[in-house]
């Protein structure tokens, strides 16, 4: 189904295809905010006890999903993602008020009512508490509020990070991108690698240059379902990504996650012959060769329409050999980086985009009956 042209914009697109610059351009912004970021660590992240929280609202919660074990920086720190939408509703049974608490909060636009709830419900209980803002908005409540705070952090990220489409993609990476540069000084290590930002970025070109093509062709086969499945980190990639889809074809397609092991465990039943999975591969040997278990396990079942694996930051050997009906492996000579978690959610954007576009709906709002929008309406706080 063709959409109708004057129905349809391109804000998503250009936002899924700007991404390699936006991530050297966000780069280079932390980079020049680096002493007056590394003056707020030094203050607030040297008690013997503290405790992380990352949080946010649906994509926004899972950066924080993707990169809490890298805040793990000292025997005495703990550090956790809790979306918003669980703490304005069960905030005691994740903070222990007792302890100092740093929260982290993650916002596209920065006008999510369960954002502000947050602040204040953490305000109200907390003995002590500190908190960094990361937002694309500068104009938002959140970062009107933080940046006025002596205890306060306020991160804005370049313009070209908040997505006019309903759908976030330049947004959730750039912010990601910052999570990860934080948690680099948090723990005392060199955040300021240009290396490793070019390597990534190289990696999102490749995947877009090369892999575009191929993924519009899988979005153009009928299918109503869509798995995607990453271990560790890469769940919280996993999670974004199928919730992508989900969203830019207004839930036409129905996305589920999980991790490889995990979806033995009953989540497999789902696969049938309208399936499309999505293999987010680990660079971690070790975790490698369960992942692969799994995959080689679901081709030889033959249920599902098309299995597709992705490798970012993997050496190149004949093991990553399966026989997929698709694979996207950008990374010639692979760079070690927690920054090579960016790329893994690009074929996600694609595919939402171009099954969108075959859906006749507009990429930029393809809510028909606006159910969902870009800043989430008709959420009443209760103090």
């Amino acid at each position: 189904m063709c959409p109708d042209k004057n129905k349809v914009s391109y804000h998503t697109i250009n936002e899924i295809q700007g991404q390699p610059g936006l991530w050297k351009d966000t780069f280079q912004a932390l980079q020049s905010d680096d002493s007056r970021i590394r003056d707020f660590l030094t203050r607030w992240t040297k008690p013997e006890r503290l405790q992380i929280v990352l949080t946010g609202a649906g994509s926004s919660a899972y950066i924080g999903e993707s990169v809490e074990h890298l805040f793990r920086f000292h025997p005495g720190v703990t550090a956790r993602a809790v979306s918003t939408t669980t703490l304005v509703t069960h905030f005691k049974n994740h903070v222990d008020p007792s302890v100092p608490l740093l929260l982290i909060s993650f916002a596209r636009s920065g006008n999510s009512p369960e954002s502000m709830a947050t602040v204040d419900i953490a305000e109200k209980n907390c003995d002590e508490l500190h908190h960094i803002a990361i937002t694309c908005n500068p104009s938002g409540q959140l970062a009107q509020m933080i940046g006025e705070r002596s205890d306060g952090l306020k991160l804005v990220l370049p313009p070209a990070s908040e997505d006019q489409g309903l759908a976030m993609t330049g947004s959730f990476t750039a912010m990601m991108l910052t999570a990860i540069y934080l948690s680099k000084l948090t723990a005392g290590t060199n955040a300021s690698s240009h290396n490793e930002i070019e390597h990534a970025s190289e990696m999102a070109s490749q995947i877009l240059k090369s892999g575009s093509s191929h993924l519009k062709s899988y979005a153009e086969k009928p299918f109503r379902r869509i798995i995607f499945l990453g271990s560790g980190p890469l769940k919280g990639i996993a999670r974004e990504s199928q919730l992508k889809v989900q969203e830019l074809t207004d839930g036409s397609v129905v996305g589920k996650y999980d991790s490889f092991l995990g979806f033995r465990h009953g989540p497999k039943a789902v696969i049938d012959s309208q399936t499309l999975v999505v293999f987010l591969f680990s660079p971690d040997e070790d975790t490698f060769r369960y992942e692969k278990d799994l995959a080689e396990e679901v081709l030889r079942e033959e249920t599902a329409k098309a299995c597709i694996g992705i490798f970012a930051g993997q050496q190149q050997s004949e093991e990553l050999n399966l026989n997929l009906n698709l694979v996207l492996c950008p990374d010639k000579n692979p760079v070690p980086s927690e920054y090579n978690l960016l790329p893994y959610v690009i074929p996600a954007q694609l595919l939402g985009y171009y099954k969108s576009l075959e859906s006749g709906l507009n990429p930029d709002s393809p809510s028909v009956n606006h159910s969902i929008s870009r800043v989430v309406q008709g959420v009443t706080i209760y103090r």
